[in-house]
């Protein structure tokens, strides 16, 4: 969080997510890293395209890291959107060959169904399971203020101000995600005819083959035996802006996710799979024995 995304709430730090971040980071200390010594976190602006976020964010924090170590390599921890930053940068043009190794945890390689609802209907109108979601309970106070600040159609808003939301769309990798039922009969949407379609994940996951041919050693990480949407129920929708593949009625879930991302689509990015059972959230401390063994290595 900064006043670059929030006006008013200052300089760099974790806002709100720092009930999820600053006890991660704790942990992270616990294995010997000292913040601004050997461990530097990147803050960045995750409301811009992800590409944004690796030019300007990502890469101005690993060359902090290499100044103040002496060191020409990094290691990257990544959580959740973290990890498509992480991996904008790796397989860009604009790599270094400066990172040895790459731990994603819990990011939705493939995309995500439920971003769908909030890019195309601003809202998620899917009763959401008894336990407490804190992605979904963000993406709600986010979009609310947003709609809030700016005037206009929400879609509209959403689209110009939230403009990361557009690249953890699923994308093609992901295969079909939405079941429209059209006066009871029920088909899949093709991807390749929807209008909501993420051109620029489509574009990374064809390169993705590209973090192993530069030795980047990659380690990733699903969260799993949680509740989480695999498909999306929609009806038929007259507008190509607001719904615009389709109204969200509905949902199917999978326990093979933590909650928000898939397994499938977390580990459609090649290297050291393992699966933790939690949450989106608590897959960051279940994992320590992981990380610990890792960034040892």
């Amino acid at each position: 969080m900064s006043k670059v995304i929030i006006p008013g709430t200052g300089s760099w730090g974790f806002g709100l997510a720092g009930m999820v971040y600053e006890p991660f980071v704790l942990m992270l200390e616990t294995m010997g890293y000292r913040r601004n010594q050997n461990l530097f976190i990147c803050f960045y602006d995750w409301s811009d395209r992800i590409e944004h976020s690796a030019r300007y964010h990502l890469i101005k924090t690993i060359q902090e890291a290499k100044l103040s170590t002496g060191e020409t390599k990094v290691n990257i921890v990544s959580h959740s959107m973290g990890g498509l930053v992480a991996r904008a940068y790796a397989q860009s043009k604009e790599y270094e060959d400066d990172i040895d190794q790459l731990v994603i945890l819990c990011t939705p390689n493939a995309g995500s169904p439920p971003n769908y609802s909030y890019w195309t209907g601003g809202e998620l109108p899917i009763v959401s399971p008894s336990k407490f979601n804190f992605v979904h309970f963000y993406m709600k106070m986010y979009i609310a203020y947003l709609t809030k600040r700016y005037k206009g159609n929400k879609i509209d808003v959403i689209h110009q101000h939230f403009r990361g939301l557009q690249d953890i769309l699923p994308g093609k990798d992901y295969g079909n995600y939405l079941i429209m039922n059209n006066g009871g009969s029920r088909s899949f949407v093709e991807y390749q005819t929807m209008n909501a379609q993420n051109s620029w994940l489509d574009q990374l996951n064809a390169n993705r083959s590209i973090i192993g041919e530069r030795n980047i050693r990659t380690t990733v990480i699903a969260g799993t035996e949680e509740e989480s949407i695999k498909y999306l129920e929609v009806l038929p929708s007259q507008s190509i802006i607001q719904w615009s593949d389709g109204k969200v009625k509905g949902a199917a879930y999978t326990n093979s996710g933590d909650g928000d991302a898939v397994e499938e689509s977390v580990f459609l990015l090649a290297g050291n799979h393992y699966t933790v059972a939690g949450t989106h959230i608590e897959t960051l401390y279940k994992s320590e024995a992981i990380l610990r063994s890792t960034l040892r290595g």
